[in-house]
């Protein structure tokens, strides 16, 4: 039940709500302070005054609360969802660099569910490719490595008779095997 409140929608839905909230509070409070300034502290007389009255005359109350009402929503959504997109960017850059064939460094995202879902699929992915490549690479080295008939044959070991390279065979494959083991 916990993943299914975690999910983007819902967080955009959170931040949509919560913005709506805080910017008709907002308006609410800065409305109020201006009826009250506007009945007993400025004067008729003064500049912002006549704006007012022009304002409220020519544009009018509703329409002007509406404006800067969606302007305070829209700045209170655009901040509390700096979180979700920053997240994105974050995902969008290590798959680009999956895309493009390198192992971007550890993903981590702020939030839950969704979001931290992918991110956590994309690290393992860019684990198993660093694995892969290690083995691959492990394997080239060791496909390099001349066998031990190779060494004989191409002149590499030059001491001693047969039978003594034949000792000599079995002790380096008892040392690598030994070497091998520890690993």
């Amino acid at each position: 039940m916990r993943l299914l409140l975690r999910t983007v929608r819902l967080s955009y839905i959170y931040i949509c709500g919560a913005s709506a909230l805080l910017s008709a509070a907002l308006l609410f409070v800065v409305y109020h302070m201006l009826r009250f300034a506007h009945h007993h502290i400025l004067s008729e007389t003064t500049g912002i005054t006549r704006i007012m009255y022009w304002v409220i005359n020519h544009i009018g109350t509703t329409p002007l609360v509406i404006f800067i009402g969606g302007g305070m929503f829209a700045l209170f959504f655009w901040i509390r969802s700096q979180k979700i997109a920053d997240d994105l960017k974050v995902i969008g850059r290590g798959t680009h660099e999956l895309a493009n064939g390198r192992i971007p460094a550890q993903i981590e995202v702020l939030n839950g569910g969704e979001l931290r879902q992918i991110a956590a699929d994309l690290n393992d992915v860019a684990i198993r490719i660093q694995s892969e490549r290690l083995n691959s690479s492990d394997q080239e080295w060791t496909d390099r490595e001349p066998r031990d008939e190779e060494w004989f044959s191409s002149g590499m070991y030059m001491y001693g008779d047969e039978s003594n390279r034949q000792q000599m065979a079995s002790e380096s494959r008892e040392a690598i095997s030994n070497v091998f083991k520890k690993n």
